[in-house]
């Protein structure tokens, strides 16, 4: 082997080296971030996962054991000036959090844990947030360096954290190109409200990398890369679409953190509430904005209670909405079943949110603020949590602790209204009809509800001389009071009659209508939680008949009617 095929191998193989201890070094600075939730919401997602474990849901059980031990994400190290040790991370990883910790993991498997970290700063629309080590630790001289320069698009990256892999987190170092240098996205909460600008590139990005670090390759600084961004969101609907949160906006974040001037919690609060109250302008629904301004206390405190009242009250839409978010998420599913709970509670029956500030006086732990909603008096109380001004109690339907909760009601059981199945999957009914100009006769209907607020199925009437069944599909909306709901309908339909008559001229002769047209009906449907799944219903329905053919045994006849009036009532039995 010559000198010159020596030289190219050594070199290749030094390259090789270099970037294999770059990339192990990297674990010296981004380490696991784990949060501990509130005792509160511990005990009800304990609750929950006792009766997964009766129904033998062995796959559920253990992701919800695993979020219980606490949730993860990423986070990286910074040294300030001054040589303070912090941990910059989202604020989505540590929002819910009673708790947190960080550990860095070396490649032979070692860890370095180090709890109780405190929440220097945070902000919530920028999604960053910085932590700062326990009794003002400083375990580390240097940390992570910032990348300098502008980026272009088609540019190296590459992403490291500790993504999960079942219930274990699992360090990864991705690469990539970045493929959007500013990309800005619309908020799908109806507000129109604008994210970013984001840095879009295609390095691995999965559940758990939220908070680490997007990385450029940089001679001269720790580890040979440098700090680009914060890896914060993957696009589900999208093959590689990933974003994170530009350094520019993580360097303007420090420097409004770390050498900010003494604001007052007076002033704090104002701008806080002036928020909250502006989000609160909407006609649709808000509870997703509510849901930003709870603290972990009051969430812990009201989940439970909220759920079962959601499941039993709110619509499909809704429910599914967070069923969602509970299962991505558990404790910010409960936030948002809180969330509801306060919108129920104050949302008029026009729609209408009408919200003042009438009162801010001190309290013991923060402030009690009075507001005028839709013309009444409801007392909120907000306290500092992790720097931000949060909702503890909201009138006494959301308290922000037991004591508080239990004296108040929103605590007492509500098997009541847990059963009260006012939007089934499906309905079957039977009862009695009455045929204008015909009589009495026996009615059936079975619907399909399984669609919020649509119900689509089959009603048929009978008696010795008639025969009418209609393919029906319509509108249900249920109005749910505490222990009943009343379910307003309309029908339309097509569908035949099948009758018979006997006429007289000079003899009796046998003949039998056979008419196909509309039918348009309209009614109410009542059921209530003392009988799960028994409902009352009656209604009106009018037929249009635009096809009629006879047969009979002579061509004598005479006289021969349409039956388009009926009125139905009925017992039946939804699930």
């Amino acid at each position: 082997m010559n000198k010159r095929t020596v030289f190219p191998i050594v070199l290749f193989l030094t390259a090789g080296y270099c970037v294999f201890g770059q990339a192990a070094a990297l674990r010296d600075y981004v380490g696991i971030i784990s949060q501990s939730f509130h005792p509160d919401a511990v005990s009800f997602l304990e609750k929950l996962k006792g009766n997964l474990e009766r129904r033998g849901n062995s796959a559920a059980v253990r992701s919800l054991d695993a979020y219980i031990k606490g949730d993860s994400g990423t986070g990286f190290l910074y040294v300030a000036p001054d040589g303070t040790n912090y941990i910059l991370t989202n604020y989505h990883v540590i929002s819910q959090a009673l708790h947190l910790s960080v550990t860095f993991e070396k490649q032979n498997g070692e860890q370095t844990k180090f709890s109780n970290l405190s929440i220097a700063a945070a902000d919530e629309d920028r999604d960053i947030a910085l932590l700062v080590f326990a009794g003002g630790q400083k375990p580390f001289t240097e940390g992570m360096r910032f990348y300098t320069r502008p980026v272009n698009e088609g540019d190296d990256v590459l992403s490291a954290g500790f993504p999960g892999l079942g219930t274990t987190m699992i360090w990864q170092l991705g690469r990539g190109i970045i493929s959007n240098v500013s990309v800005r996205l619309p908020m799908n909460d109806g507000t129109g409200r604008i994210l970013g600008p984001f840095i879009q590139h295609t390095a691995q990005v999965d559940p758990g990398n939220s908070g680490g670090p997007l990385l450029i390759q940089t001679p001269g600084v720790p580890t040979g890369y440098a700090v680009v961004g914060i890896n914060t969101l993957s696009a589900r609907s999208r093959q590689a679409a990933n974003f994170s949160i530009p350094v520019q906006q993580i360097q303007s974040f420090l420097d409004a953190s770390l050498n900010k001037k003494p604001v007052d919690d007076r002033s704090l609060l104002d701008a806080r509430l002036n928020s909250f109250i502006a989000g609160m302008d909407a006609s649709n629904a808000v509870y997703p904005h509510i849901a930003t301004y709870l603290s972990n206390a009051c969430t812990g405190e009201n989940a439970e209670y909220a759920i079962s009242e959601m499941l039993a009250k709110a619509p499909r839409s809704i429910q599914e909405n967070i069923i969602t978010i509970f299962g991505n998420s558990p404790v910010e599913g409960m936030k948002r079943a809180v969330a509801w709970l306060i919108e129920s509670k104050i949302r008029t029956y026009t729609g209408n949110i009408g919200i003042t500030i009438q009162s801010i006086s001190p309290a013991e732990n923060g402030y009690t603020v009075t507001l005028n909603i839709n013309d009444e008096t409801v007392s909120s109380e907000w306290v500092n949590e992790y720097g931000i001004w949060r909702i503890y109690q909201f009138g006494n339907f959301a308290a922000g602790d037991s004591a508080v909760a239990q004296s108040s009601g929103t605590t007492r059981p509500r098997t009541e209204s847990n059963r009260l199945r006012a939007e089934p999957n499906y309905q079957i009914g039977a009862g009695f009809v009455y045929i204008v100009d015909r009589g009495p006769a026996v009615g059936a209907e079975f619907l399909y509800r399984g669609v919020e607020y649509f119900g689509v199925g089959l009603r048929t009437y009978i008696w010795n001389d008639f025969f009418q069944s209609d393919f029906v599909i319509g509108g249900y909306y249920p109005l749910k009071l505490s222990h009943v709901a009343f379910t307003p309908f309309a029908n339309v339909g097509i569908g035949f009659q099948i009758k018979e008559e006997i006429e007289e001229e000079s003899l009796s002769l046998f003949t039998r209508d056979f008419d196909v047209g509309l039918s348009f009906a309209a009614g109410l449907q009542f059921t209530t939680a003392a009988i799960p799944g028994l409902y009352l219903y009656a209604g009106y329905q009018f037929n249009l008949f635009f096809f009629s053919g006879i047969v009979k045994n002579i061509s004598l006849v005479k006289n021969m009617k349409n039956d388009p009036h009926i009125i139905f009532v009925g017992l039946g039995y939804s699930f």
